[in-house]
């Protein structure tokens, strides 16, 4: 009988470019750092301010949900996901990598009205959006932003943005026994709203936090969200999407020369640029009181590399999470699954490609499993992938790595590019270590194994 169906299904379930949005989809990370995240936010004073940093595919996302949902009953979450709104509303995906500390706070703003517009049972004052809008004006004319003399209009701008936030809540002074996880709702660009004309990470100037214009926009918004907390639970804000500014320059304009994202006056999680956990300036980012990495899982052995870590045991349950209905379980079986886990180098992304990939060819073939030469053509494909375009010199400093018998990344510039792209890969530990990208091992480079005597 064909399992084509079967395989359809999970090609779809295992969309790479999509956080898993069903919790049981979701495996246990015991390296997330997740639950710290909640507990933090759950404390009754403070505004927590934490920064989730990592490379591009290890799961942010995700676990940003997780923080999320476990957050929905007991206070107002918003999450804006800054990459969906770029490359869905904005339509530039490319215009988020020059984005300004100030567009940020002011697309906080944007999130903050529609969810609270839409799921709170009270208007919030027009005066408040009317302030927002002008507060852009003043902005956009002052750093020189392409059509800063238009008027803006906040609240229809609002209409147009994609939110996830908590689906109810209870008021303030409600019984605490009301709260619970009430869940999130998607909040999909309002029917008739305007399109996105708003001219967005195109600033000629840079402004200071301290200039009026700037204070004036970041006085706007903690006015809405004073607003709305005095009427409901506290807010908890979640940013995703700046992890995937790669520039160190543009990491810190945002996150080191502003204080303007960490300024909001409510809890903030935001997922920001590994360029920042890879560069001695994390210890002087300010404001932010944790700054906590989420890295690839360890499906290689610290001492011996060429052996397989405990992190093969997460992907194997996430695998297993996605497919519990089909009644497929010798689909691909566990050695298969174990080899796409350690391939894909512990990056959530590259496993669930990697899954995906699989569930393709074996369409194509009719294939009632998973046989090790599919798995191989899949990881031949992608080996060739992640191999095109290191010349020489990249190819030396992983090398380098590999020798290194802390694997300790080399002080050149070349190393940090192989670290944006995926081609060297952190790892947890006491201290982080690093190692090429597992495809890159299988022929391109010669796997070093260690004795425990030599490494850390």
């Amino acid at each position: 009988m064909s399992r084509r169906a079967i395989w359809e299904t999970v090609y779809k379930r295992f969309d790479p470019f999509r956080p898993a949005d069903k919790p049981a989809w979701r495996a246990e990370r015991v390296r997330s750092p997740a639950s710290r995240i909640v507990q933090r936010v759950a404390m009754p004073f403070g505004d927590t301010r934490a920064l989730v940093t990592g490379t591009t595919g290890t799961g942010k996302s995700t676990e940003l949900l997780r923080i999320a949902e476990a957050r929905s009953g007991q206070d107002f979450v918003i999450v804006l996901d800054l990459h969906r709104h770029f490359a869905e509303v904005v339509g530039d995906e490319q215009a988020l990598r020059n984005v300004g500390a100030w567009e940020v706070v002011f697309l906080a703003g944007l999130a903050l009205v529609r969810a609270a517009s839409e799921l709170l049972p009270y208007p919030i004052p027009p005066s408040h959006v009317t302030d927002l809008s002008a507060a852009w004006e003043k902005v956009a004319r002052a750093t020189e932003t392409p059509g800063a003399q238009a008027a803006v209009d906040a609240g229809a701008l609002a209409k147009a943005m994609v939110v996830l936030a908590s689906a109810g809540l209870p008021l303030l002074g409600a019984p605490a026994a009301a709260a619970g996880a009430v869940g999130l709702k998607v909040l999909e660009a309002a029917s008739g709203a305007l399109k996105w004309n708003l001219p967005i990470g195109q600033a000629a100037r840079r402004r200071r936090d301290q200039d009026a214009e700037m204070q004036t926009l970041l006085q706007a918004v903690n006015v809405l969200i004073g607003h709305v907390q005095s009427k409901a639970m506290r807010i908890l804000l979640l940013i995703d999407g700046l992890d995937r500014i790669v520039e160190l320059d543009r990491a810190e304009a945002l996150f080191i020369e502003s204080e303007m994202i960490a300024q909001l006056e409510c809890r903030v999680v935001v997922s920001g640029p590994f360029a920042l956990r890879s560069s001695p300036v994390a210890s002087a980012i300010p404001r932010f009181n944790l700054i906590l990495p989420l890295v690839n899982e360890p499906v290689m052995d610290h001492r011996d590399p060429t052996q397989r870590g405990p992190g093969l045991d997460f992907f194997c349950e996430l695998y297993a999470r996605r497919t519990a209905d089909l009644g497929a379980p010798d689909l691909v079986a566990r050695p298969e699954l174990e080899r796409l886990a350690y391939y894909s180098g512990g990056r959530a992304r590259d496993f669930v490609k990697l899954v995906r990939a699989l569930a393709e060819q074996a369409w194509l073939e009719d294939a009632p499993h998973a046989t090790p030469a599919l798995v191989d053509a899949v990881l031949d494909s992608m080996r060739r992938l992640l191999e095109t375009g290191l010349d020489e010199g990249h190819i030396e400093v992983l090398e380098a790595v590999m020798a290194n018998s802390r694997h300790r990344i080399p002080s050149d510039e070349r190393a940090r590019e192989l670290l944006t792209y995926g081609h060297l890969l952190p790892y947890p530990n006491e201290s982080e270590w690093y190692y090429p990208h597992p495809l890159l091992t299988m022929h391109l480079l010669r796997p070093i194994a260690r004795s425990t005597s030599g490494s850390a």
